[in-house]
């Protein structure tokens, strides 16, 4: 009988082609092979007229029979590189889950058992939660047909499984990998090996092994949050705009697209949304962001139901792309800080197995954000001067100022002068400003400013040119407390004006006043005219208030007024009503032997100051030629503190007195009479 040898062999490069291994990353085939002799040789026995015979053996007969024992086990995850043992650069969030998909094939010709292990790779990599992860493999045969499923295997359980597959069946493996502990950027990877119980019989290679590696990627957001302007406090319906620019920064290489992402704001105390004004829109350049929908929101700190707030719900934002808010605001009935930190979030569940929720904030201490847990260590960080973040994912919120500028400018005075003035004389006014705000004042050049101009047209009496203008800085406003005042001296300005400045670089605190005192001169000015002088306050700078009415100062010219009157005393008894004398430029009407009264008052117009060296005198020459003395009354003056010096008197050349000094408002008074010669 003729032998049957059957003889199946494996080309592993063959099966490789046909599966479109590339040669270069080609997962190795794992191939032993093994023969079995088959002799078998047949027996008969029988009897003849019921005697047992002997036993008769046929020829043998031999099959030899071919083993091959072959697997291949497989990545298959879409990664550009297909059939190879490496599942490369999957992406996966926090905590989230990273698939893995394998192919384990029988390509022996007998029913083979692999054993199963799947181990983090202890390479440095994070790890992997292998009791929350799951395995699901399914035995296919070569014709697609399910010859079984085992689902939702633990990681840890995996390890030790053994997978029967009998010839040409092949397994699908898919790993449901949890992570745990790991942040942006982080890589972590997983070791997944078949072990082939006949290869190892054989002691042969028994062991495949793939590699799974996963990168951690999340949405990296970048909030700049900028105000436009100050906030003017002075003017109720004042607004300010603030801008909000998010952008996923892709400068991070761990950043993620964002979907159904939410911009939080909510108003800090003193402050309320201008309903209607918020504006949300793709920065320029930037596409694919979706905007999402805003809703107006009371859960801000202002007073009672007041809109302070607003939410942007299902915001897309894919990484390097940016997305922009405006919107105004206004003073709320409740206190406004100086300085005020406005601080905006941005939330985003990052899904794929994770049930974290990502909250990047302006606000590092007390914002609620999380970024610190899934970010990468030092990779977010915040500033809350509006400088630009230098790291990725930094955040910044630039300050709103406040401004309640207030001023006020007082102490109109009333000063007199003489005719002309010396450095004594000459008068010295005083307006204060106080500063009613709660902003220092005149802290920058040009911030606040005063002038002092001539009112009138008299202009014999004017500011001094050659004098200085003094600054009294009074820094709480209370004169009780006298070390906190400070004195400045400023030269005289052509133009009148002088900068705050100039005088106190720190400006005036709120509260302070700064007495401005400036000297008036005059030169032959007439007695009992004025001039007026105006100090005007000029505020500049950032939200600069009203400029309060400016002060007009008079200064009135004051000395000696000097009347002459007369009267008739017709019998020259010496005895005259004072209702008979008359200053009015008529001439009296008399007779040859009848007398004629003089009277002459000195005033002194000066309300406080006295003069000195007083002269008054009548010459004789006056009315020598129709008339004599006819007799001469006392000087009499008026008020207190004067003296006469000399009493009234005829030295032949005048009628005469003198005072020194004549006080203020008094007068003095030098009285004659005369007798018309016939």
């Amino acid at each position: 009988m003729k032998s049957n040898n059957f003889n199946h062999s494996l080309l592993a490069i063959g099966v490789a082609a046909v599966m479109g291994i590339s040669t270069g990353a080609m997962a190795e085939t794992k191939t032993a092979t093994g023969a079995v002799i088959i002799d078998n040789t047949a027996k008969a026995s029988y009897s003849v007229d019921g005697v047992t015979q002997n036993e008769v053996i046929s020829n043998k007969v031999t099959v030899n029979v071919s083993e091959s024992g072959s697997f291949l086990l497989i990545a298959q995850n879409a990664d550009g590189k297909p059939g190879d043992d490496l599942n490369a650069g999957v992406e996966v969030v926090p905590t989230g889950i990273a698939q893995f998909t394998h192919r384990l094939e029988n390509l022996g010709n007998l029913t083979d058992t692999y054993t199963m292990a799947l181990p983090n790779k202890t390479d440095g990599t994070k790890n992997f939660d292998l009791a929350a992860t799951k395995v699901t493999y399914v035995v296919y045969k070569d014709n697609g047909t399910v010859v079984r499923t085992v689902s939702d295997i633990t990681g840890t359980a995996f390890t030790d499984t053994a997978i029967v597959l009998a010839k040409d069946e092949y397994a699908v493996i898919t790993i449901n990998g949890k992570t745990t502990g790991n942040v942006g950027g982080d890589t972590q990877n997983l070791t997944l090996t078949a072990k082939s119980t006949y290869l190892a019989g054989k002691g042969s290679d028994a062991t495949a092994t793939n590699t799974d590696e996963s990168i951690t990627k999340l949405p990296v957001f970048s909030i700049v949050k900028s105000v436009s302007q100050t906030l003017d406090l002075n003017k109720p319906n004042a607004t300010a705009e603030y801008t909000i620019t998010v952008k996923n920064d892709d400068s991070a290489t761990y950043a993620a697209n964002a979907v159904g992402a939410k911009i939080v704001d909510n108003l800090p105390q003193g402050l309320k949304l201008v309903s209607g004004s918020i504006v949300v829109s793709a920065a320029t350049g930037s596409t694919g962001v979706v905007t999402g929908s805003t809703t107006e929101t009371t859960a801000g700190a202002a007073a009672g139901t007041t809109l302070d707030g607003f939410t942007i719900n299902g915001v897309t934002l894919p990484k390097g792309q940016s997305i922009v808010v405006k919107f105004q605001v206004q003073k709320d009935a409740l206190p406004l800080a100086k300085t005020t930190i406005n601080h905006a979030s941005v939330e985003v569940p990052l899904g794929g197995g994770s049930n974290v929720t990502i909250i990047d904030s302006t606000d590092g201490t007390n914002g609620g954000e999380n970024t610190g847990t899934y970010y990468p260590n030092g990779a977010d960080n915040e500033n809350q001067t509006g400088a630009t973040p230098t790291t990725p994912g930094g955040d910044s919120t630039q300050p709103l100022t406040s401004n309640q500028r207030g001023l006020t400018l007082t102490g109109e005075t009333v000063r007199e002068i003489p005719n002309t003035s010396t450095a004594v004389t000459q008068v010295v006014h005083q307006t204060v400003i106080t500063n009613t705000g709660r902003e220092t004042e005149g802290a920058n050049a040009g911030e606040l400013k005063f002038k002092i101009e001539d009112g009138g047209t008299n202009a014999n009496v004017k500011p001094a040119e050659t004098g200085v203008i003094t600054l009294t800085y009074d820094v709480d406003g209370n004169p009780a407390t006298t070390t906190d005042i400070s004195i400045v001296t400023l030269p005289y300005n052509t133009s009148g004006e002088y900068d705050i400045n100039s005088a106190f670089a720190g400006g005036i605190a709120p509260k302070g006043t700064v007495t401005i005192s400036y000297p008036v001169v005059s030169t032959n000015a007439v007695t009992g005219t004025y001039e007026t002088t105006l100090v005007t306050l000029i505020p500049g700078g950032t939200d600069r208030p009203v400029a309060p009415t400016p002060v007009t100062d008079t200064t009135n010219v004051k000395g000696l007024q000097l009347v002459k009157s007369l009267a008739l005393d017709a019998t020259c008894s010496g005895t005259v009503a004072a209702s008979a004398f008359s200053s009015s430029d008529t001439p009296l009407e008399a007779l040859p032997g009848q007398c004629v009264v003089y009277k002459i008052v000195a005033t002194n117009t000066f309300s406080s100051f006295g003069i000195n060296d007083l002269v008054i005198s009548d010459l004789l020459s006056n009315f020598s030629a129709g008339a004599t003395v006819q007799s001469i009354t006392p000087t009499t003056t008026t008020g207190s503190g004067n003296t006469i010096t000399v009493p009234a008197n005829n030295n032949n050349t005048s009628i005469n007195t003198s005072v020194s000094p004549l006080a203020a408002t008094n007068t003095a008074t030098l009285q004659f009479s005369i007798k018309i010669k016939p």
